[in-house]
């Protein structure tokens, strides 16, 4: 191989010296001394290797030194760590990737020294040894290795070839890789990946993904039991809009494609009707967060998830306490007796109007938006007597209600009312009003009654 090389050196010498002009087979041959079948022969590899090019001018063949990159500024400038040694392991070539990666002294002279013996990380550990000495011996080797540096803990990917030039012989080519922030990137996502796994088999509101044509693709434990089935296989019988009571709803969201909050719907007897087979029977609603997935490469979103979790119970409440609401307004509205709600102010040192019905708006002669909102004693003065102010702060500090005797809201003025005043359970007052005109009438004739006086 070092002949073959002496001879490449020489031609390639010898078409420099000649420049553009060029030289045939036979020139070359008489320049160096060789057979026209050698020059031939040697001509023949380094245009295959592209150090030289090939004209052909009828039944002769001009050749010339080929306009190659300069590969000593490409090679300083690839990302790879590399490092090309001789039929001897010295090296013959480093980049500067290769210098920086291994943190080696700028002034350090590498070329020309036994690779093995540099004490260099990774070329220390036996494994790397062993294979590159493998390849020198054209053994079967090991084109691609990982392995950790003890040294620095930097995870490094290093690739093998054996290499040939036609001016310089035998090689060997090491690639080295810093993959020390991938392998963290892969570590953090597998850790990410199985906390997500985790998540979704933990949860307790069901979560079920499937495509844009409604294909169930996965669903978790918790979906399951909220559908009442015991299998995946069950619920994929069916697709996603086999599960609400109008699939149309489901529709809409997938064509929208955008994230939303809604409620659906489902009728387990539909289901079965559907071939899904759950235990459970009636309708049930559910409160559902939709979402589409995002593809990696961008573009529209061809799966899609629902989070979801059963509200049938809170939706009964939530309609049993609406009917309560409006049973309550409807007695409040259309009760005889008045009825006022006070909110008390600093322990009962003073009282706000909240509610009044249509009864007290009558017995008092105000419209209700005339007064909710503002303090009673501003309204009506006569009212702050220091008795009536007690009254209303043992009702509320004992919770036990009391009978008020017949006042004025205004003296002299307006209706005789009795009051029987509560507390409840909100913290606020409230009072039964009872127009008592027509007894302190009667109390007024008996008192001016003759013999009474």
């Amino acid at each position: 191989m070092h002949d073959y090389g002496e001879q490449f050196g020489r031609i390639l010498s010898l078409l420099d010296e000649h420049g553009a002009k060029g030289m045939n087979v036979t020139s070359i041959a008489r320049e160096l001394g060789i057979t026209r079948i050698s020059a031939a022969k040697y001509l023949e590899l380094l245009a295959a290797s592209g150090d030289v090019s090939m004209e052909r001018f009828g039944q002769k063949k001009l050749y010339r030194r080929s306009r190659r990159l300069p590969l000593p500024e490409v090679f300083d400038r690839l990302p790879n760590a590399l490092v090309i040694l001789d039929g001897d392991l010295q090296v013959r070539m480093v980049n500067a990737s290769f210098v920086a990666t291994l943190g080696i002294q700028g002034n350090r002279n590498l070329v020309g020294v036994p690779l093995l013996d540099l004490d260099l990380p990774v070329f220390s550990e036996v494994s790397v040894r062993r294979n590159i000495e493998r390849i020198r011996r054209g053994e079967t080797y090991l084109d691609e290795m990982r392995l950790i540096d003890d040294g620095t803990d930097r995870v490094y990917h290093v690739d093998f070839a054996p290499i040939v030039s036609p001016a310089e012989g035998s090689g060997i080519m090491v690639s080295l890789r810093d993959i020390t922030a991938l392998r963290r990137a892969e570590t953090a996502l597998r850790d990410s990946e199985r906390k997500m796994a985790t998540l979704f088999e933990t949860v307790p509101s069901g979560i079920v993904i499937f495509d844009s044509a409604g294909t169930i693709l996965d669903a978790n434990r918790a979906s399951l039991r909220l559908l009442g089935l015991r299998t995946f296989e069950q619920l994929s019988a069916g697709t996603i809009f086999t599960l609400p009571c109008t699939p149309e709803k489901m529709e809409t969201l997938i064509a929208k494609g955008v994230p939303a909050e809604t409620e659906l719907a489902c009728d387990f007897d539909r289901m079965k009707r559907e071939r899904v087979q759950s235990t459970k029977a009636g309708v049930a609603y559910f409160d559902v967060i939709f979402t589409p997935i995002r593809r990696d490469g961008g573009g529209p979103p061809t799966e899609f998830a629902i989070l979801f979790k059963d509200i049938t119970r809170d939706r009964r409440e939530r309609r049993d306490l609406s009917l309560r609401e409006t049973r309550y307004h409807a007695f409040f509205e259309n009760a005889a007796n008045g009825v006022i709600i006070f909110k008390t102010v600093r322990d009962g040192d003073d009282f706000v109007f909240k509610d009044l019905n249509r009864a007290a708006e009558q017995i008092l002669g105000v419209r209700k938006e005339e007064i909710v909102g503002r303090s009673v004693y501003d309204i009506y003065p006569d009212l702050a007597d220091r008795e009536l102010r007690e009254m209303g702060t043992i009702v509320l500090r004992s919770d036990t209600p009391v009978f008020l005797p017949p006042l004025q809201y205004r003296k002299g003025h307006g209706s005789w009312i009795r009051h029987y005043l509560f507390c409840l359970p909100s913290g606020e007052l409230a009072s039964f009003m009872i127009d008592a005109s027509g007894e302190r009438e009667s109390d007024d004739q008996y008192s001016s009654a003759p013999g009474n006086r």
